[in-house]
């Protein structure tokens, strides 16, 4: 029986580790480079604390006793998993420090609230016997135990259907906010528990059943406020996917159509040429024979600049590819800016959605930078985007150049704008990031002065080895 009592007692150190590991990395989806290290890493801090705190907690009758290194030992766990988070996760250190802070709160709000739960269940027994008290407490501890970790897997589904990426550092406040505001009701209403010393757990006894009752029901609206607001975090991120989804899809349309139209164009054009190059021969032979040179390098002229006008604007090996490129050729004709593209895409599995994502953003972007207002008087040489594609044998890479009129301020990798829609601007260099980080791509951003100016250089690498193996998950 004493075996069971210590069980109780170290429980919740075997459990919080790897529980909080669970909330950030599946909850929250901060996710660690090497899920399974992080796991196995928790559990060897859970067992490690837990054998301490049983070596310095029990006394020499064998009775647990509550010291200042329980507390000593429960702060080095928390820093361990702290060490743990700096050192295996991409995310910025501010962010992990906050999530940390934020979701040990959260955490440490549940273990309270669940563990009141326990002694309010515990209390409404009727049970005589030493050892079927422990017994109880025991069953209904390790129930509370499997019901919060079951709740964080229902809300880890949730997410992983609907949003499966890091919840926002605003909504995690928020989250926050609203669970230690439960844990401040929860608490007013149990100002008249007394404490057992017995058993070292809360005693609801002298509650009456309607106290009781509104306990219950105070902790069940919690919980489900927790769980409803998470889905609605969820299914909201879920819509403004499928919007940008559809606005991603519509642009892949517009761009095939565009290309495939301008395609049937060229065609014809080229089949009237042949039709025409006998005459044309014959024109060429007649200027010959004259000797008007002038006129048969003029005419010579005239019919490259037709021949010219045939070409398809992008062969880069890839439809989607092509398709974009000839759109955005032809959007910043209109600003008299030329797009000059280079090299092919071969074996890279990037999805029609994303490819179009990608070049689609790079190249509004750059359009946009190079018809300001301030580059009006710009010489047609330098007026010009360049957007070469590049493979190795270990990499894949996209790199576009833009003249701009001003320096460009890039912190922390992100272009900084004072400008008056700064919340829209910088949307298309997100959406790359976001489209690039899917096959594990790098997006770096560079900006130097020129003679004419400044230029802006955006560089995407990807590992081809991710597009043969998938990355490893848990």
């Amino acid at each position: 029986m004493r075996a069971a009592v210590y069980f109780l007692f170290i429980l919740p150190l075997l459990v919080n580790a790897p529980l909080e590991v669970y909330f950030i990395d599946s909850v929250l989806k901060y996710r660690f480079k090497n899920r399974k290290l992080a796991y196995i890493t928790a559990s060897i801090i859970s067992v490690t604390t837990a054998v301490i705190s049983l070596v310095f907690c029990v006394d020499t009758t064998g009775r647990i006793v509550i010291t200042l290194p329980y507390d000593l030992i429960s702060i080095a766990a928390s820093l361990c998993i702290l060490v743990m988070m700096l050192v295996n996760m991409k995310e910025k250190f501010w962010i992990k420090i906050v999530v940390f802070f934020l979701s040990a709160s959260m955490l440490d709000t549940f273990f309270h609230i669940f563990t009141a739960s326990r002694e309010i269940i515990y209390s409404s027994l009727t049970v005589k016997t030493h050892v079927l008290r422990v017994v109880a407490l025991l069953v209904i501890a390790v129930l509370m135990t499997l019901l919060e970790i079951g709740i964080f897997i229902l809300i880890d589904k949730i997410r992983s259907k609907h949003d499966d990426t890091p919840l926002p550092i605003r909504y995690l406040l928020a989250f926050f906010l609203v669970v230690e505001l439960f844990e401040v009701v929860f608490a007013l209403q149990t100002t008249e528990y007394s404490y057992s010393t017995e058993y070292d757990v809360m005693d609801f006894s002298s509650l009456n059943s309607s106290q009781l009752a509104m306990l219950i029901f105070t902790l069940l609206a919690g919980l489900m406020a927790v769980i409803v607001l998470f889905y609605i975090r969820a299914t909201k991120e879920e819509r403004d996917t499928f919007k940008e989804l559809n606005s991603v899809n519509e642009e892949l349309v517009a761009s095939q159509t565009r290309y495939y139209e301008a395609t049937v164009k060229a065609d014809s054009e080229i089949r009237a040429i042949r039709h025409d190059m006998k005459n044309n021969v014959q024109v060429l032979k007649i200027l010959l024979g004259n000797k008007e040179y002038d006129q048969m390098e003029k005419y010579l002229s005239e019919l490259t600049e037709k021949l010219q006008g045939t070409e398809i604007s992008a062969h880069t090996g890839d439809v989607i590819a092509d398709a974009v490129i000839c759109a955005k050729k032809a959007e910043a004709e209109e600003h008299g800016i030329t797009i000059s593209t280079s090299g092919v895409i071969s074996d890279i599995h990037i999805t029609p959605q994303d490819m179009c994502q990608i070049l689609s953003n790079i190249l509004d972007n750059a359009i946009e930078a190079a018809s300001d207002e301030r580059l009006r008087d710009l010489n047609p040489a330098y007026k010009k985007i360049v957007l070469e594609l590049k493979k190795t044998d270990r990499f894949f890479l996209i790199s576009a150049t833009n003249p701009c009129a001003e320096k460009v301020n890039i912190v922390n990798g992100m272009v900084k704008t004072s400008k008056e829609d700064s919340r829209n601007h910088g949307f298309g260099l997100r959406n790359i990031r976001s489209a690039a980080e899917k096959y594990d791509g790098e997006l770096t951003l560079s900006c130097e002065g020129k003679p004419y100016g400044y230029e802006f250089r955006l560089d995407i690498i990807f590992p081809l080895l991710r597009f043969h193996k998938p990355a490893e998950s848990m």
